[in-house]
């Protein structure tokens, strides 16, 4: 849509062939349905993931965070910002689609939706099969996305196109998801959240890999959610995938200091004398939580607080700060927000036209750029569609 915009804002005839039945379906889902489409706090290499990190400043310096804003007030959305993070004032992510579909109006851009892209063509210009129909086109922008939050079949896969067209194309798999760990007291733990820290280890032979993360932990009848898991769950999914080992270690209580710490568990065991150890747990972590650590350390709920268990107890008070877990698998694609992989930026310009095919431009999950939860992505979609449109719009195409 940003990119079908920009190209008619340009001056161009252009053509939006939409798989789905509608346009922007997923973006309705985006934000838990409020559309958080930028963020202010943002360094590219920071918040993306690629192959080629080096060259995205170079996108962002074309169309960064301040043009997003521009643009969306030009479309008459009003922004609202919450500690950083961008939404729709209205915090309703139909707004956006909304006002983009306005947009696309306004600038009176054709739209065929329940359109399956079967094949492209170059010649000296771009033929487009879609069952009986047949497209022509001088440029032609491929903004098709992945399979990510998508049931396979209702994915449009552009990634066969590129493919025929000559385009590398880097595996895919899955960013921004939960992971599925080892372990049968899952199912006791479903449904805890809490704010914790997440370090991801990454054993290859004898070098270790650490990522660390905090946020609202989500605990599953599998394994780990939530927004921690998800900004490390690429580097997990690659991991597993090249047959590493992948341990994750919990810290229920990140917002004590070491010192703090250790002050804290002689406290809360000298303060607890005689009581039962359940209760002195629960007050510290979730009581879930609280149960199954007790557990892990031989404790059951009627013990009590004392010399007896004080071994016991400590062992505790270490589980509550680094609690490991083996993790198995990434969740699929299919269930992930976004997709790391797709074509190599090495493979287009700084224009985002393929190298190999004059007139070609891929924009968004089309490429190997993935971003961190908050907005990141979004941002990226804005930013590339916008570079992608306003370039297949040079030199009088139409």
């Amino acid at each position: 849509m940003a990119a079908a915009i920009a190209a008619a804002r340009a001056g161009c005839s252009v053509t939006l062939l939409e798989r789905q039945e509608k346009i922007g379906k997923k973006l309705l889902a985006t934000g838990n349905g409020r559309c958080n489409l930028s963020n202010l706090d943002f360094q590219a290499v920071r918040d993306y993931r690629s192959r080629c990190a080096f060259r995205l400043p170079a996108f962002f310096e074309q169309f960064g965070v301040k043009e997003t804003l521009r643009f969306f007030e030009s479309c008459g959305l009003l922004l609202t910002d919450r500690n950083g993070y961008l939404y729709p004032r209205s915090m309703q992510a139909g707004a956006v689609l909304g006002a983009l579909e306005e947009e696309l109006d306004r600038n009176a851009v054709r739209i065929v939706c329940s359109c399956r892209v079967e094949r492209i063509r170059r010649e000296r210009f771009f033929y487009i099969s879609a069952g009986a129909e047949e497209f022509c086109f001088d440029s032609l922008i491929l903004a098709c996305g992945t399979a990510a939050g998508l049931v396979p079949k209702n994915a449009a896969d552009g990634f066969a196109l590129v493919r025929e067209l000559g385009l590398a194309v880097i595996p895919l798999m899955p960013a921004l998801g939960a992971l599925r760990c080892e372990g049968g007291f899952w199912k006791a733990l479903a449904g805890v959240r809490c704010i914790s820290q997440i370090e991801l280890h990454v054993q290859t032979g004898i070098r270790e890999k650490v990522w660390r993360e905090n946020g609202e932990l989500q605990l599953t009848d599998y394994g780990i959610s939530g927004i921690p898991v998800f900004q490390c769950s690429r580097y997990a999914a690659a991991a597993l995938r090249d047959g590493a080992r992948v341990t994750a270690f919990l810290d229920f209580l990140p917002e004590y200091a070491p010192k703090q710490w250790e002050t804290l568990c002689v406290r809360q065991f000298r303060l607890c004398q005689g009581k039962r150890v359940q209760t002195m747990a629960a007050g510290m972590v979730a009581q879930k939580t609280a149960k199954v650590l007790m557990k892990q350390c031989g404790l059951a709920a009627e013990d009590l607080v004392g010399e007896e268990t004080k071994e016991r107890i400590f062992a505790l008070f270490g589980l509550m700060r680094r609690f490991p877990v083996t993790v198995i698998e990434a969740n699929p694609i299919s269930q992930a927000q976004v997709c790391a992989g797709g074509v190599s930026l090495d493979e287009v310009s700084d224009h985002l036209e393929a190298k190999k095919v004059p007139g070609l431009f891929l924009c968004g999950e089309m490429l190997d750029v993935d971003g961190r939860c908050g907005g990141y992505n979004l941002q990226w979609a804005w930013t590339s569609g916008v570079i992608a449109g306003r370039h297949a719009a040079e030199d009088d195409r139409t």
